[in-house]
């Protein structure tokens, strides 16, 4: 045998599990080496499949029967209870994960947490232990040529691309991979649309580099795009543009793009409205119209903010815009031509009304949405004859008619409207729709944003439970897209606060993909940052929606929620304490075993941050579980987390160097590149980042410095999830599989 084979985790596993006290030796045994080989088999398939081996301890015969995977148990069971369940004493339970007895521990050393296994006791009786062995060849048989079948759910698309856009708004690189790969595979997405989702991707985390080496670039330019895409291709040219730029310093670097946004209406970032401001000073236009234009659409502070824009935009100030004489239709066609919308629009202002003009207006009104065009529009109408113009409106129109008409009224209003009693759900969801569209232009616009709040908080209280849920996720979305366009604007915190009384008071669901949702919303909040009296408002509206989280199954999301709590937490707040405990309480000696081990220590951490004592037994030394220490890392490892929130950062170092009393743990908090992190970055064994409580800049730092060394990333922002990507990482670094 070559001895090399010795190292792997098969054949230590079977040194293990044919060692006392199983009195059943490997050697010399033709029966025992062909059952070894066929659950070796099993082992090794994709994925892999239960197997059966046999025990003899003390004059007793045991069968234990083994899978790799959890999902499996309820399958292996009933096949068990089918093939031998009349032969045998089977309560039908798994062997408990805390057993210390030798063979369990070899069986948990293969498989780790995410396996089991059975332990079947044959009775002592010749004839009936010969039926449990035929029994069981049967059953491995089955198990061969019938694997476990899985169900894979396909999630909705929408589903998808809306986890998407949540994890680009929550900074979480990794798991906007993660999805976008998912999505990139999805045979209901056209190529085009693709394209479109990899390009907000390398947009929204600012990899340029690998933007510009895309190969897809040029198609992207060249086809016909949405919005957003159009937005994110700006955001790349302006950062190739010098910080000082001057008009022909900007045609020069963006010559290869043209016009990508033609209204102001399709700005989707503070670099989107800087790049349509040179682009229509550049084509001549006045800066005076400029400055109105980008103050009316709420833009103009974000383009400001560049210095060289400053100086070449005049002070928004109360000037006139009312056009006056008959323009020059080549001056249309030239603003047409160069796709500036918003000039054309203005040019028509100055025109005679005739039906020669109108489909060029409607097409205006349907590409912009503008309150400019949708109301010149609508003079149009009042001065030309209807027999004139009906047919050209009604050709032109209608396939974007029910868009305008909510373009039309109010933002508010029409969002009451869509929850009005009566309306059927079809119209319901077709405006919520179209909302979510127009969202991020129309709440930009001065007041609009806090006329929203001031419909929505009423309407959350008034509306009947059974719609309650369709508003809370019109809101969330409308949050998160402003939020990605603009960052923290103002009132966007009110928005915030009332999209949590509305969950907390009326959506009694348990739904937990809206409670992350929410809980990223939160972070958001505490993030910016808020008094005392509004985070224990906050506190108590989430302690009254969180009943259908107090379950075990759902202790991840209630530490990570606490522990995002307590690092914002004001020094004068007093009500987090009582939500904590709410929590921490209702773990004891009744439910820790079935408690994750991580959540568990965090938990306790966490008690002892409230004064608290967690009734249940401790380990001796501190030790982690057996089922944690199945790898160990070699003494003096060096293990390095990055994340903004200290506090969690230092709870998971905590455990870790506890339970690997050999590692070296250090924490980075930096929020901009320094040498301590570059350095750490190339020396680590081991380096997890929180990307959900991260700086890019110092991400990207981390990145660059580590070059094709692996990144671990946390699937959150709590200590919690920071352990599990240290033990994942260990696993994938010194273990045999894979988890």
């Amino acid at each position: 045998m070559n001895p090399g084979l010795l190292d792997t985790p098969w054949t230590k596993f079977v040194a293990a599990f044919f060692s006392p006290p199983n009195d059943i030796s490997v050697t010399g045994n033709g029966a025992v080496r062909r059952v070894i080989a066929q659950a070796e088999a099993a082992w090794s398939a994709t994925p892999p499949s239960p197997f059966v081996l046999p025990v003899s301890a003390s004059s007793w015969t045991y069968w234990y029967v083994i899978c790799p995977d959890r999902e499996q148990r309820l399958w292996v069971r009933d096949l068990i209870q089918a093939y031998v369940g009349s032969w045998i004493a089977f309560s039908g339970q798994p062997v408990p994960d805390d057993s210390d007895m030798p063979l369990d521990q070899a069986v948990r050393t293969l498989t780790g947490p995410q396996g089991c296994s059975y332990r079947l006791l044959a009775p002592r009786d010749a004839k009936v232990e010969a039926n449990v062995r035929q029994g069981l060849v049967r059953m491995t048989h089955s198990l061969t040529v019938r694997p476990h079948r899985t169900i894979n759910l396909v999630q909705p698309l929408g589903r998808l691309i809306g986890d998407f856009w949540d994890s680009c708004a929550s900074g979480a690189e990794a798991k906007t991979e993660e999805i976008l790969n998912v999505l990139e595979m999805d045979h209901r997405l056209a190529r085009a649309n693709k394209l479109f989702l990899r390009l907000q991707y390398l947009a929204t985390f600012e990899h340029w580099d690998r933007l510009e080496q895309f190969e897809e670039l040029p198609d992207l330019i060249r086809l016909d795009r949405p919005v957003l895409a159009s937005d994110a291709l700006a955001r790349l040219a302006m950062t190739r543009l010098p910080d000082t730029a001057s008009l022909t310093d900007f045609v020069q670097s963006t010559s290869a793009y043209g016009c990508l946004l033609g209204s102001a209406t399709k700005i989707r970032s503070a670099a989107g409205a800087q790049y349509y401001a040179y682009w229509s000073l550049s084509s001549g236009e006045s800066a005076e119209v400029v400055t109105a234009r980008l103050l009316e659409s709420g833009w103009l502070d974000q383009v400001t903010a560049r210095r060289d824009l400053a100086a070449l935009l005049s002070v928004p100030s109360a000037v006139a815009r009312t056009p006056v004489g008959e323009p020059d239709l080549a001056e249309l066609r030239l603003a047409l031509d160069g796709g500036r919308l918003d000039a054309a629009i203005e040019i028509l202002a100055r025109a005679t009304p005739s039906a020669t003009l109108l489909p060029v207006l409607l097409e205006l009104v349907t590409k912009t949405l503008s309150s400019n065009s949708i109301q010149l529009l609508q003079q149009w109408r009042e001065q030309l004859v209807d027999s004139d113009i009906r047919h050209i409106v009604s050709s032109r129109l209608t396939p974007s008619g029910y868009q305008v008409d909510i373009a039309a009224e109010p933002l508010a209003e029409t969002l009451k409207a869509a929850f009005a009693a009566g309306i059927s759900v079809t119209d319901r969801a077709r405006t919520t729709d179209e909302l979510r569209v127009q969202a991020v232009p129309r709440l930009m616009q001065a007041g609009v944003l806090q006329e929203v709040v001031d419909v929505a908080r009423p309407l959350s209280r008034s509306l009947d439970p059974s719609f309650l849920p369709d508003l809370i996720e019109l809101l969330l979305d409308m949050e998160r897209d402003l939020f990605l366009a603009a960052g923290d604007v103002p009132g966007i915190q009110d928005l915030r606060l009332t999209i949590v009384e509305a969950w907390a008071l009326g959506d009694e669901s348990g739904d937990r993909h809206r409670a992350n949702r929410l809980l990223d919303l939160v972070a958001r909040a505490l993030t910016t940052g808020v008094s005392a009296s509004l985070f224990d408002e906050l506190v108590d509206s989430l302690r009254a929606g969180w009943t259908p989280f107090l379950t075990d199954a759902d202790m991840s999301l209630s530490l990570e929620l606490i522990e995002v709590l307590v690092a914002t937490r004001p020094d004068s707040a007093v009500e987090l304490p009582t939500f904590a405990t709410q929590i921490l309480s209702r773990i004891g000696p009744h439910n820790a075993r079935r408690i994750n081990a991580v959540l568990l220590e965090t938990a306790k951490m966490l008690a002892a941050d409230f004064g608290l004592e967690l009734a249940i037994p401790a380990k001796p030394d501190g030790q982690a579980p057996t089922t944690i220490l199945q790898v160990r890392p070699p003494e003096g490892c060096f293990v390095a987390i990055y994340s903004l929130v200290e506090s969690a950062a230092n709870r998971a170092a905590t455990i870790v160097q506890r339970w690997y009393p050999e590692t070296r743990v250090e924490i980075f908090t930096d929020k901009v590149a320094s040498t301590a992190l570059r350095s750490a970055a190339k020396q680590a064994d081991l380096l997890v980042i929180a990307d959900k409580a991260a700086a890019h800049a110092a991400t990207d730092a981390l990145k660059k410095a580590r070059g094709r060394k692996p990144i671990h990333y946390a699937l959150g922002k709590g200590s919690a999830s920071l352990v599990e990507a240290v033990l994942s990482g260990f696993e994938a670094i010194f273990g045999g599989k894979a988890p």
